[in-house]
């Protein structure tokens, strides 16, 4: 663990954490209890913000003096967005956190990130490398560098950035703005709301592995190939810098082929797969899009494939 600064706890910023959650009881239970048990010398309030269901209250009894749970409804449009909207609209600390409700942070966490942003003022965000939970097996997947630029962003969706690692100054989003409701079910709304942050600010990464990212079942916001297809169009649009990027351009029409195809939508898959490997010959996007579409097989089986080769299809 990074050693923290001599502060007295009360010298801490509050960290808020957003926990958006629908459907999963027990795994929320275990995402929330990995907060409470942060080795983080300061104060934590946990909103679990309840999405198209019933706020659950008891999950308050789970909070402490230091680590206080609170719970609410999603006030904002259905899905993460809105979800991660409404707990910034309650959220009282100078630090915003988010973790998805089947993912659990190890216990120095916060400390560790919160000190990076201490020790570089010039930081907006701090993510952390990760461990996978994939069906079977953990992989290590470290941060690969200190500092994360927009043109690697535009490139690679860079997995250290996911939701459940990002620790952010508040004043980041007065900046870069919430998240955006107008993607379809809130899908890949992380990855958009880093790319405008990396517009605004640096982004940092703590590369040992802080949180244990759940990819062994099922989400109700991952969504199907219908919304995956359709949100990355929606990307495409608004980040037209994307565009410019050849390998980030293959990677990003890869995936809409593969999700078109998935779909049952042989012709559109075709072109889109085509386009991406006229951008990146090399990219393995798009052959993974030509595989299903010729085969037809069950789409888990090549985000399987895909995975070993540490690319994901979404």
């Amino acid at each position: 663990m990074t050693d923290a600064p001599a502060q007295a706890p009360g010298e801490w910023p509050l960290v808020s954490v957003i926990m958006p959650t629908r459907g999963r009881p027990e795994l929320v239970r275990e995402s929330i209890a990995a907060v409470v048990a942060q080795t983080y010398p300061g104060q934590i309030e946990c909103l679990v913000v309840h999405d198209q269901e019933r706020p659950d209250t008891e999950l308050t009894r789970l909070g402490t003096p230091q680590r206080e749970v609170k719970v609410a409804a999603n006030t904002h449009s259905p899905g993460l967005a809105g979800a991660r909207n409404t707990g910034l609209d309650a959220a009282r600390g100078v630090i915003i956190a988010t973790c998805d409700d089947d993912d659990v942070w190890h216990p120095d966490k916060l400390a560790s990130q919160v000190e990076r942003l201490e020790r570089e003022p010039g930081l907006l965000v701090v993510g952390s490398g990760i461990r996978l939970r994939l069906p079977g097996k953990v992989v290590e997947w470290p941060g690969r560098a200190e500092h994360i630029s927009y043109q690697l962003l535009l490139r690679n969706r860079v997995k250290e950035l996911h939701s459940s690692t990002l620790v952010m100054r508040r004043e980041a989003f007065a900046k870069v703005g919430p998240y955006d409701e107008k993607l379809p079910r809130g899908y890949a709304e992380d990855y958009d709301w880093v790319l405008r942050a990396a517009r605004a600010g640096q982004i940092g990464i703590v590369t040992r592995p802080l949180a244990d990212i759940r990819k062994d079942g099922r989400s109700w916001y991952a969504g199907g190939a219908e919304n995956a297809a359709l949100a990355l169009e929606y990307m495409l649009a608004k980040h037209p810098d994307i565009r410019a990027s050849p390998r980030g351009h293959a990677r990003m029409l890869g995936q809409i082929a593969f999700a078109r195809s998935a779909l049952g939508e042989r012709g559109p898959a075709i072109r889109y797969a085509t386009k991406a490997a006229m951008r990146w010959p090399i990219s393995p996007y798009p052959y993974i899009a030509f595989v299903h579409a010729a085969t037809r097989i069950h789409p888990r089986h090549l985000l399987r494939a895909a995975r070993l080769f540490r690319r994901g299809m979404a």
